[in-house]
């Protein structure tokens, strides 16, 4: 138990980071919160961030702060409150996902692992020991900070598959649109698996009557090879209308794509739109669109495993929080 404990301090420690660090953004501008990954209540920001920070502060408590048996009960009680919260956040996702007002191929939702966090955190405050020292203290910073680092990336990694792999199309309804993100098309015309993938969910959503239209957003080759048109080419193969397929050249990237589909909702009155991606890319697609205000429910792309998925997992890893304090 007591291993149990010590191992997951790194865990409580980098989620002490993100809090505090989102509550920064967030006092700064309330849109840049991300507190809602893993704290959903019907409170504004940044007063929500505020609250968590709580959280954050007792975190960060030192553990011989917890000697005294007022602040063991002060920061136990903290632990609890939030862990009861993140409880909440899982029993809602569960009724949804019974309700079929959202769908998963992993049914285990981020506030499960936040819960499991605070909930030990809790406990090592409670039957707390004095912890001795077995190594040097220049060693044991060092051990302490690639702790924090490597348990940091986990949550982010924890994130990405658990909201990456969960249907959001569910909650839209009836969607005006459905963006199709571009990938590789090759020289001959040929989609990429990725690209196969993301357009055959879309248009299982057109047809389903989930979305109305079909954004197809990418870039233009060098060449010339426009993956938009491409994409547009085997919708039609497929008895799609050339009428409900409206075309984004200039997606070159996420944020792109997320800024021009922002202007074709404005443009056509839309005012729902599910994106289509890998599960591996959600998260930050979501992060992406709605920092620039367009908001949108993810979908996964219809899954089958890809050459280097693991490259794509690590990739993400680096680069949602990259996008996290880039476009701020």
């Amino acid at each position: 138990m007591k291993r149990l404990l010590t191992l997951c301090r790194p865990f409580g420690l980098a989620l002490s980071g993100f809090i505090l660090l989102n509550l920064l953004l967030a006092l700064r501008r309330p849109s840049l919160s991300a507190t809602r990954i893993w704290l959903y209540l019907q409170i504004p920001e940044p007063l929500l961030s505020a609250i968590a920070g709580i959280l954050g502060l007792a975190l960060l408590a030192p553990h011989a702060c917890a000697a005294r048996r007022s602040a063991r009960l002060l920061l136990a009680g903290i632990f609890c409150g939030f862990a009861s919260l993140s409880l909440a956040n899982v029993i809602g996702f569960y009724r949804a996902l019974h309700l079929g007002r959202l769908g998963t191929q992993v049914p285990i939702p981020f506030s499960v692992l936040i819960a499991g966090i605070l909930l030990c955190e809790a406990a090592r405050v409670i039957w707390w020991a004095p912890v001795v020292p077995r190594l040097p203290l220049p060693a044991r910073r060092f051990l302490e900070g690639t702790s924090v680092l490597a348990a940091f990336f986990l949550l982010i990694l924890a994130h990405i598959v658990t909201f990456g792999m969960t249907d959001y199309a569910p909650q839209a309804d009836q969607a005006d649109a459905a963006v199709v993100l571009g990938a590789k098309v090759y020289p001959d015309g040929r989609l990429s698996h990725a690209l196969q993938d993301r357009l055959d969910t879309g248009i299982r959503l057109l047809e389903e009557g989930r979305a109305r239209y079909l954004i197809l957003s990418g870039g233009v080759e060098p060449g010339g090879l426009s993956e938009p048109r491409v994409m547009a080419a085997h919708a039609r193969s497929r008895n799609i209308p050339q009428e409900v397929l409206i075309l984004d050249e200039k997606g070159s990237n996420t944020y792109a794509s997320a800024q021009n589909c922002g202007e074709i909702a404005r443009r056509y009155g839309f005012g729902k739109l599910l994106v289509v991606s890998q599960y591996f890319h959600n998260a930050r697609v979501k992060l992406i669109f709605e920092r620039v205000g367009t908001p949108c429910f993810t979908v996964p792309a219809t899954y089958r495993p890809l050459l280097r998925e693991g490259f794509f997992l690590l990739r993400e890893a680096v680069a949602f929080p990259f996008y996290y304090l880039y476009y701020c």
